[in-house]
């Protein structure tokens, strides 16, 4: 009798990690937004998003060529830590840069990051991660952005798709 409960106990006090799903959440995204300094005082229009099951995608919005569309993206995974932020874009089709803080920087893994394409792979340690992200269209159609989070969990990676629909 005493042996199960001796077992017992010992799976009970291993250490047992948990794993959280990690996520993505967004702002409002503007369009052409109106600004002061280092702020954003305004804008045209707000993009508005519809999730489309047929293609599993966030339909946003039709913007036009001359457009800019501004928004927060944040990059989350509660408990575990965060190893990274993608944004997986035709750049062709779409110029887009992330806004990134000195802080955010700080917290890049330099060898595998590359801010120009969007790929931010980060050190041990953070699970959440925000930042601005602007983009403008280059041409015309309907251009694909997908957005993933990874983190050290075992239900990572996690991806969104926004179609983002453009006119001349």
């Amino acid at each position: 009798m005493l042996v199960p409960m001796v077992a017992c106990l010992l799976f009970s006090c291993s250490k047992a990690t948990a794993d959280y799903t990690p996520y993505i959440s967004f702002s409002a995204i503007l369009r052409n937004p109106v600004t002061s300094h280092d702020s954003i005082i305004g804008c045209e229009d707000t993009v508005y998003t519809a999730y489309d099951s047929s293609i599993s995608a966030y339909m946003l919005d039709t913007i036009a060529l001359s457009d800019t569309v501004v928004f927060m993206a944040g990059f989350g995974s509660r408990g575990n830590d965060l190893t990274a932020a993608l944004i997986n874009f035709d750049s062709s089709a779409i110029s887009l840069r992330c806004n990134l803080a000195k802080e955010i920087k700080a917290v890049l893994d330099t060898t595998k990051t590359d801010e120009q394409t969007a790929q931010l792979y980060f050190i041990p340690g953070y699970n959440f991660i925000l930042f601005p992200i602007t983009y403008s269209p280059k041409k015309a159609g309907v251009h694909k952005l997908v957005f993933q989070v990874r983190s050290d969990s075992k239900f990572s990676p996690v991806s969104y798709t926004l179609m983002q629909p453009v006119r001349e």
